[in-house]
């Protein structure tokens, strides 16, 4: 075999297990759903409309300290300008926010502002990033805070997880437990510290040693080449 069919087979064989390596390195930090109320069935148009005067939320729990890397809803209806996602603190014992709706600028543990297309349905997920400790949290969309104004339908037609914990500031300063928990948020994010899947660690080392292999081929292909040389 000549050395430029050599240089080339090394080249394709580097380049086959960098390419394995990032890929396990991207299944681990792939980020997971952390938390959902319900899961998304694409039916609904939305009828709940968010604005300055109705905030809607959902409390979860946290085991153990995570990073958020984003926030979403089911959206529907005739959305108009932009409007606001949050995570803010949340009482364990009434799983409500622990400050008035006015308040949630000053009490928003991390925030993002978008606008929802125009379109029958959609399950919109937006990008944020903060790393919270094991505890209970809300996740609230709404109007009329860090500079949203405008509006947008949550769907109600989706297939609730278990028993949602929502909440509602409907034309008031207040939050109250909400019943409708056909109302799809979620949270998505990633363990602090988690532990790779077996086959994510079974790719790395499959990496690793191709790596390996190569070197000890260029190592001895380059040899030989001194060798021949002399």
């Amino acid at each position: 075999m000549c050395q430029m069919s050599r240089n080339i087979i090394g080249r394709r064989s580097v380049a086959a297990a960098i390419a394995l390596l990032a890929a396990s390195l991207s299944s681990m930090a792939k980020a997971g759903t952390v938390y959902e109320s319900a899961t998304y069935t694409g039916a609904d148009t939305g009828e709940y409309i968010l604005s300055n005067n109705d905030l809607i939320g959902a409390a979860f729990t946290l085991t153990q300290k995570t990073t958020i890397t984003a926030i979403g809803a089911q959206f529907g209806g005739f959305p108009s300008g932009q409007i606001f996602g949050a995570i803010v603190p949340v009482s364990s014992s009434t799983l409500l926010p622990t400050f008035a709706s006015s308040g949630i600028e000053a009490n928003s543990l991390a925030h993002v502002v978008f606008s929802v297309p125009t379109v029958t349905a959609i399950d919109l997920a937006e990008s944020l990033s903060v790393t919270l400790n094991a505890g209970t949290y809300g996740v609230v969309f709404g109007s009329g805070a860090f500079g949203a104004n405008g509006n947008a339908g949550l769907g109600f037609l989706n297939n609730p997880v278990g028993s949602p914990n929502l909440f509602r500031s409907f034309f008031s300063n207040d939050w109250d437990a909400f019943g409708d928990t056909g109302v799809r948020l979620f949270v998505e994010g990633n363990a602090v510290g988690a532990v790779p899947e077996p086959s994510t660690w079974a790719m790395m080392m499959i990496g690793f040693a191709g790596l390996a292999a190569v070197t000890r081929y260029r190592r001895r292909s380059s040899t030989r080449a001194g060798l021949n040389a002399i």
